[in-house]
């Protein structure tokens, strides 16, 4: 068995082996270290290898797909060895000491999911496979348990931003593109293979029909299914023909950028929380995938964009119809992942029901909006997609039962009257249990004992069950039962009459089962022979439970259709976060909406004002109105008009990457860079407190020569918030630059922030304030003011930042501080009332009054 074993581990490589024995899937050696730990079960030993003990552990093979989960989620890989014969197999063929011939079945992967189990119901499961012709780039892109198949050719530069688009379960390279982290391919990344590959699986002749791929995105496409059929072992595999995505058919948006704003997963890896989540009114798990996607690939094509806004905006103005879409989208089951199981041969009778009933229920979506005048352009196109399967619907709905069980094994699931010779074989397997019944009665009465009963099991099968002080009855030599089995309280015997009635429910039983098997096999060929068009079907249903989400969302928070225009603009009228918003409308609290004008003549905001102010808020809701515009979803805003964005940056927030040897200002100077080198005429750039990671003037350097870059080289629309007031001169001379500010009011003593933006520069920073508000200590706020003091009149005198520090005493306490630095309001603003006793207080106003007559007051 070892033998057989160390073969199996050698095919599966770095994936841990799940090896089949019995019931169980068991794991030796390494394997079975990392599994137990990382499963937290119990390692144990069995047998020996070279004078040491085998580790060993196992999972059921009943529940593995939760440990299997678990392993996938902690970034392993698991090659299933299962046994290809049975023991009584293996003895006919081989002797009575014969091994169960084992063989490796499956590889499972990030990548390569298709179990229900196993995956995000609203999320895509791809895998991506980067391929290199020469200097060019690709991925080629699959979701096998939908049957999506992408081929995106890419600059260098793009590359990284369209993984982040994608966001793949699993990525694959035979070449590792810098930035990127992959795990390696099975070979295959070359373009020869790729269009043999793809001709081969698709049956083509040529492929020009799929737009003629260049020979990086074949390089790509050979690399993705040589790896497929390396993980799937000669399953079906649910693809569909490759789709050709240009790049700049969606707005360009980096990993940065993604997570800044907090598209699809928000700062702590949820969807709560993201604008995703935000949003999302979606009844169906097809809908919250197409929803991520758009989310993560706004069009840059405004004729699309507006087909789509025109289809949210016809659910919107009609509520009744919208309330009838979203309530029979509600009970739409997820059967294009149905389908793929069904492909993959992991699928069973529930996921042909779910096909039955996804399909009857857009056969009556189309019912619905087919009767109305006028649809839009969008739903005239999508309206075919939900019909053409009533011969398949009424198929299924003939020969399967309501609500089929999960696993095949025991039948069942055959509707009665679909066929009559195996209604037949049920109703022989019924009245043998009957017949069963009926002996059990006959032999009570005979033998005078009550508790006399038939049972069944799986290695007896039918029998008689007498407790052991009633069992001498039976076992009288003319008593015509047979002794079998004898246990602690219980003996169990059979009889002729028991056995031959065991015999025909037994055989009828079988029959039956082996009835139901072919017809699933033949029902799943129908199927699986209807999946382009039952996946055009699930493509439609999606997009009508993204519009009506839309407007669901739109119809609840006042939101507005925006104008799509090709010039380089953003307008917004009483623009609003929705994340914030709907945060704070959860307290109770309103959400200051501001507005927003960037046209070609004032291209440029530079943003200043107090922390806290709303300064990133406003940043963000411009870019997050950017996005859902061009996605097709209306805006949280009074009036919105949105000028192309081909490529959105947003460089808000602190972060590392100690990682990868990076720190807080590497990071955000990377990040810099990779904005200035890519970002067009026709991009939106979002940048907050650029440079103030490093040391005052070196940071005041950088911000100000990345503002002169913007304005002069980029000259795309951008908006810049900073702390360094020294930036509002660069008004005087740059043209498309304008002063704004985060309005803020000091009110007895307190700061109140206003979140409004008005033009102009603020007066100051206000960030003693906002410490104050922070909870700083009364002692460090008041050292903080007498420091900022002297800071300023040094720069008023001098123009240095740092002039006239070198005289100013470290600690207060220990240095008498000067005249001029108003020592009573320092004293009282260090008192704090809560902490004193009487004679504490007493003391400090002796103490007040002393600094009031010295210094004249």
């Amino acid at each position: 068995m070892m033998q057989q074993y160390r073969r199996l581990k050698d095919e599966a490589g770095d994936a841990l082996l799940f090896y089949r024995m019995g019931d169980f899937f068991e794991l030796f050696f390494d394997d079975a270290k990392i599994a137990s730990a990382c499963l937290d079960i119990a390692l144990t030993k069995r047998g020996e290898s070279e004078g040491e003990p085998v580790p060993m552990c196992g999972v059921p093979v009943h529940s593995a797909e939760a440990y299997l989960a678990r392993l996938i989620r902690a970034g392993h890989r698991v090659a299933i060895a299962e046994q290809t014969e049975s023991a009584a197999e293996a003895r006919k063929a081989r002797g009575s000491k014969a091994l169960v011939e084992r063989a490796i079945v499956r590889l499972v992967t990030a990548g390569t999911l298709t179990e229900e189990h196993l995956l995000e119901s609203g999320s895509a499961n791809w895998l991506a496979a980067i391929g290199r012709a020469g200097d060019d780039w690709a991925i080629a892109a699959a979701d096998i348990s939908t049957g999506r198949f992408e081929l995106v050719g890419c600059e260098p530069g793009e590359l990284a931003a369209e993984i982040a688009r994608l966001s793949p379960a699993e990525t694959i390279a035979d070449a590792y593109p810098p930035g990127i982290q992959t795990g390696s391919g099975k070979g295959g990344f070359d373009s020869g293979n790729g269009e043999r590959a793809l001709k081969s699986r698709f049956g083509l002749a040529t492929l020009d029909g799929l737009g003629s791929p260049t020979r990086a995105e074949l390089a790509a496409a050979g690399g993705l299914l040589t790896y497929l059929d390396a993980t799937q072992k000669g399953a079906g595999l649910l693809l569909e023909a490759p789709r050709r995505v240009q790049r700049s058919d969606h707005m360009m948006i980096d990993a940065a950028s993604r997570d800044s704003l907090e598209l699809c997963r928000s700062a702590t890896g949820q969807v709560g929380g993201s604008l995703l989540g935000e949003i999302d009114r979606c009844r169906t798990a097809i809908g919250r995938r197409l929803l991520a996607s758009d989310l993560s690939a706004p069009l840059t094509d405004s004729w699309r964009i507006e087909r789509r806004l025109e289809l949210v905006g016809w659910f919107a103005d009609d509520a009744i119809l919208r309330e009838r879409v979203t309530a029979a989208l509600k009970s739409m089951p997820d059967f294009p992942r149905a389908l793929g199981r069904l492909v993959a041969g992991r699928g069973g009778p529930r996921d042909l029901a779910l096909i039955r009933d996804g399909l009857a229920a857009a056969a009556g979506l189309h019912e619905q909006l087919g009767a109305r005048a006028a649809p839009p352009r969008l739903l005239e196109d999508l309206l075919p997609k939900l019909v053409g399967h009533a011969s398949l619907i009424e198929t299924l709905r003939l020969a399967l039962v309501d609500s089929p069980p999960l696993e095949a094994a025991k039948g069942g699931y055959i509707a009665e009257g679909y066929d009559a010779e195996l209604d037949s074989l049920r109703s022989a397997s019924s009245d043998g249990r009957r017949a069963i019944a009926a002996l059990e009665a006959k032999y009570r009465e005979s033998t005078g004992i009550g508790s006399l009963k038939i049972r069944h099991n799986a290695v007896l099968g039918y029998h008689i069950e007498v407790s052991a002080r009633h069992a001498d009855v039976l076992m009288a030599a003319d008593s015509g039962f047979a002794h079998r089995q004898t246990l602690a309280g219980v003996v169990r015997f059979n009889s002729p009459d028991l056995h031959a009635e065991a015999a025909r429910v037994v055989e009828a039983g079988s029959h039956a089962i082996a009835a139901e098997a072919a017809h699933l096999e033949e029902l799943t060929a129908l199927a699986v022979a209807a999946a382009p068009a039952i996946a055009a079907t699930a493509d439609g249903i999606a997009r009508l439970d993204v519009a009506a989400s839309h407007a669901t969302r739109a119809a609840v928070g006042g939101w507005v259709r925006p104008q799509i225009d090709e010039q380089p603009c953003l307008e917004v009228e009483g623009g609003r976060h929705p994340v914030v918003e709907s945060a704070l409308a959860r307290h109770g609290d309103p959400f200051v909406a501001n507005d927003l004008w960037l046209w070609s003549s004032d291209r440029l905001w530079l943003i200043t004002g107090p922390n806290m102010g709303g300064k990133s808020t406003f940043l963000r809701q411009a870019a997050l109105i950017a996005v859902l515009a061009q996605s097709g979803s209306f805006v949280p805003a009074g009036r919105a008009k949105v000028g192309i964005v081909d490529r959105l940056f947003s460089r808000v927030g602190a972060s590392d990457n100690l990682a990868r040897g990076r720190s807080t200002f590497m990071v955000e100077m990377v990040e810099t860079a990779a904005i200035l080198a890519q970002a067009t005429a026709r991009s939106l750039v979002i940048l907050d407190e650029i440079g103030r990671g490093t040391s005052t003037y070196d940071g005041l350097a950088i911000a100000w020569a990345v503002v002169e870059a913007m304005h002069d080289e980029v000259q795309c629309r951008t908006l810049f918030a900073t702390h360094y007031h020294e930036l509002t001169r660069l008004a005087g001379r740059l043209d498309c630059l304008s002063l704004h500010h985060v309005r803020a009011r000091e009110w007895k003593g307190d700061l109140v922030l206003l979140h409004e933006v008005a033009d102009g520069a603020a007066d100051r920073s206000y960030g003693i304030a906002v410490a104050k508000l922070a909870g700083v200590p009364p002692q460090v706020l008041a050292r903080a003011k007498a420091v900022l003091k002297r800071l300023e009149a040094g720069r008023d005198a001098t123009g240095g930042i740092a002039a006239g520090l070198d005289d100013l005493p470290l600690f207060a306490a220990t240095a008498p501080a000067e005249k001029e630095c108003d020592r009573l309001r320092e004293e009282l603003e260090a008192v704090q009332p809560d902490t004193l006793s009487p004679r504490e207080a007493l003391e400090i106003l002796y103490r007040l009054k002393s600094l009031a007559r010295e210094d004249g007051q």
